[in-house]
């Protein structure tokens, strides 16, 4: 039961590898951000395997490529300046033991508000 339980979880990560997902709430109630400003809230979070838990082999979760998205995603809601509010990288370097620290899968996330001007 339980090897079966690891072959669904790693053909989930898998297929879910890979990929920026970006959730956007834009309407806030009229309620502005603390300078006045519009603000349109982002939270983007990346999906990755990653050779011996650094190195992006299939997708990229790294800080830096997730921030990209993130500023990519500001960008078509027209912001022109953002302020990241959170940010957390998951290395699940044991949910496979041993294959785990050669294949790791990696999942990161950056939330933040997009300010309109």
């Amino acid at each position: 039961m339980r090897h079966i339980t690891l072959v669904m979880l790693m053909l989930v990560l898998g297929v879910g590898t890979g990929c920026s997902i970006s959730s956007v709430a834009s309407d806030p109630r009229g309620v502005k951000g603390v300078d006045g400003d519009h603000l349109t809230h982002i939270n983007t979070r990346n999906y990755a395997v990653h050779l011996f838990m650094t190195k992006p082999i299939w997708g990229d979760a790294t800080l830096s490529q997730t921030v990209q998205s993130f500023a990519d995603e500001a960008k078509k809601h027209g912001a022109t300046k953002v302020r990241i509010v959170q940010s957390d990288e998951a290395t699940m370097w044991y949910l496979v033991p041993v294959l785990g620290f050669i294949f790791t899968p990696v999942a990161t996330n950056v939330a933040g508000d997009a300010l309109l001007p």
